[in-house]
């Protein structure tokens, strides 16, 4: 019997947008608009940025979960992959704009998207490693996806991941627009992270997956300063 429905070979991010359950019952159309406005942003910014070699993903919402996909067509491998990490570099930076964090994974292999469902093992890869290995709130990529990004990324051009001690890759948001971004806005990033904190002191694992993202901004601030003083 002939399949009406088959799947492609597709890059796919999962991402949650974290503490959002309590957003929504705090105040649902102050939530629903953060989310909705850093998406848009997003969508407007990738299609400043993005150059011929990159695709704009698929983006499939449902409430707090946010999947992006992108096929993997032959002989362009490596655009479907740019493409998934760029996109979710930017929407990472504009959630922290919104004040929201989210954390994510991305994986690959077979998968069907259309207006009603979406299905397949790349989903089901990424949606492991947010839920199962990310832990903090970071975007992480399975190793496989690491190492091609590694071997086509141009340092002058800057840099789409990081590794984290652990020795895993997560989307590095501050690697594709450091230009950019003022010592002004880590701040804030800096700032409102410090209110979490706070806030958290009472709940140790989740001060820890906020500490962790306070010690990724500073690192990202004095790597900036430095690259100013150089620069003079």
């Amino acid at each position: 019997m002939e399949q009406k429905y088959k799947t492609k070979s597709a890059v796919v991010a999962f991402i949650d947008v974290l503490g959002s359950s309590e957003a929504i019952r705090n105040n649902v159309n102050e939530s629903l608009n953060a989310v909705h406005i850093a998406y848009d942003e997003t969508i407007i910014q990738f299609k400043k940025y993005h150059s011929k070699h990159m695709n704009e993903p698929k983006v499939d919402i449902f409430s707090d979960n946010i999947i992006l996909s992108n096929e993997i067509v032959e002989d362009m491998e490596e655009r479907a992959f740019v493409s998934i990490i760029f996109f979710s570099a930017l929407l990472q930076l504009n959630m922290w704009i919104n004040n929201l964090l989210v954390r994510g994974g991305i994986s690959y292999g077979d998968f069907f998207s259309d207006e009603k469902m979406i299905w397949g093992n790349a989903l089901i890869g990424a949606y492991k490693l947010e839920g199962q290995i990310a832990i903090y709130p970071r975007i992480i990529v399975e190793p496989e996806i690491a190492e091609i990004i590694k071997a086509i990324m141009k340092p002058e051009k800057g840099r789409l991941l990081c590794e984290d001690f652990d020795g895993i890759y997560f989307v590095d948001p501050f690697g594709i627009k450091r230009k950019e971004i003022g010592l002004y806005l880590i701040d804030q990033f800096i700032n409102d992270n410090a209110i979490r904190l706070k806030n958290s002191q009472g709940n140790l694992k989740i001060y820890q997956k906020i500490n962790w993202l306070q010690q990724y901004f500073c690192e990202k601030r004095r790597e900036m300063i430095d690259t100013f003083e150089s620069n003079y």
